[in-house]
């Protein structure tokens, strides 16, 4: 059952993921998932974070001229979606994050997912000169954090419109108050939904994940990051987007075909955002 913040944060996104742009007649991602860092200051119980063994942290970070190629091919290509800083970690522990942001022309929309742990009111005000748009801020340790985070921002000159308050400190019986999933396969914590292995899947319609390397992943859920489809540090956006690796995950998730690994694992509905893409790409294909 999805808590109230986390449809509002569906609607939200809503309005700009499910726009289709088109390239040269090809539809475009509207969700570019950037994984600048390798740390995490959490140990959540739904995460795979949890076990070291699964994901260890370590001290890895995107570097500035990966992200300013990224953010000028998407200025090349008149990028109407979002860029969001979330990915397997926590954005803030990136020692150069300002700088990744200010690396990113300011016409692309730019957001963040963090646990807010770091947030202090100087701290939220370099980040949105740097050009961070919006924070989404995950609750974790219970709701006497709302007005703490509410004076933080406001503390810091920012309105109600620039970031969205989720809360997460909900126990295994309330699925954590999130979507819960087995992030393919990775974790089997609360009461899981069952895999349907005939499911259609748009997240490769519709979304792009790239690792602090510039490498292009399957998806989000994908924590062991089995599936490459390209490195950004070497290619370009499009090039990856467009491949054939890319095409033929696309191919088989669009038909509702999760045969492909780590797919025939995970349990993610997939289908949230993207239906207006996988319309158009199942004409391409």
């Amino acid at each position: 059952m999805l808590n109230e913040a986390t449809k509002s944060n569906l609607r939200r996104k809503s309005s700009y993921i499910d726009d289709v742009q088109f390239i040269d007649d090809v539809p475009l991602f509207s969700w570019l998932d950037i994984n600048i860092t390798e740390l995490c200051n959490r140990k959540c119980e739904f995460c795979p974070r949890i076990d070291d063994s699964i994901y260890p942290n370590q001290n890895l970070h995107m570097s500035v001229e990966i992200a300013r190629k990224i953010g000028q091919e998407l200025l090349e290509l008149n990028y109407k979606g979002v860029v969001v800083f979330s990915g397997y970690s926590e954005p803030t522990l990136c020692p150069h994050f300002d700088e990744i942001i200010a690396a990113f022309p300011k016409e692309i929309r730019l957001e963040m997912v963090t646990n807010g742990d770091k947030l202090k009111p100087r701290y939220i005000q370099k980040l949105k000169e740097a050009g961070l748009n919006y924070f989404v801020v995950s609750m974790y340790d219970g709701p006497e954090q709302i007005e703490h985070l509410k004076s933080l921002f406001a503390e810091s000159g920012l309105s109600e419109n620039d970031y969205i308050l989720r809360d997460r400190w909900h126990t295994g019986e309330d699925d954590f108050g999130l979507k819960l999933t087995n992030r393919a396969g990775t974790i089997q914590t609360g009461d899981q939904p069952e895999i349907i292995p005939n499911h259609p899947c748009y997240y490769t319609a519709y979304s792009m994940t790239i690792d602090w390397n510039g490498d292009v992943l399957l998806c989000m859920q994908d924590w062991n990051k089995k599936v490459k489809f390209g490195n950004v540090a070497g290619q370009s956006l499009l090039d990856v987007w467009q491949g054939q690796a890319f095409n033929n995950y696309r191919k088989k998730l669009l038909k509702g075909s999760r045969t492909c690994d780590p797919c025939h694992k995970c349990n993610t509905d997939g289908t949230l955002h993207g239906y207006n893409h996988k319309k158009h790409w199942e004409l391409k294909l």
